[in-house]
């Protein structure tokens, strides 16, 4: 993927977008909710990267119906003038590899609860 630019957004609201908690519901009825647990950003002035662990549940008439799922994301950050801020959410695959994420998220997500992606 690429780089998305949204013009006029300083380095806080383009934080403050990426890490908002959303809500849909399905046609049947499911809410699906995506709530943001904790987020940082790590970096300097004009580019950086941001971490945020991530929960999202299904619930039909208040009662869960599928497992809650957490996971932690790792958005890259730069402005570019002319452009303003922008971002480039990274997969797990892409490289260059990052390193800066605290240690306290991966204990948010515990790989024998969250599971992790298959190689």
């Amino acid at each position: 993927m690429g780089w998305l630019f949204k013009g006029g957004y300083t380095r806080r609201a383009m934080i403050a977008d990426r890490t908002k908690n959303w809500d849909r519901t399905s046609d049947d009825g499911m809410l699906v909710e995506s709530a943001c647990l904790n987020h940082c950003y790590r970096g300097g002035i004009g580019s950086g990267v941001l971490w945020s662990v991530w929960e999202r549940t299904f619930t039909k008439e208040g009662q869960l119906v599928q497992a809650t799922e957490r996971w932690i994301e790792c958005d890259l950050l730069r402005y570019q003038r002319g452009f303003g801020w922008g971002y480039k959410d990274m997969e797990e695959s892409m490289h260059p590899y990052y390193y800066s994420c605290p240690l306290s998220y991966l204990e948010l997500v515990p790989i024998d609860q969250f599971g992790g992606r298959a190689k």
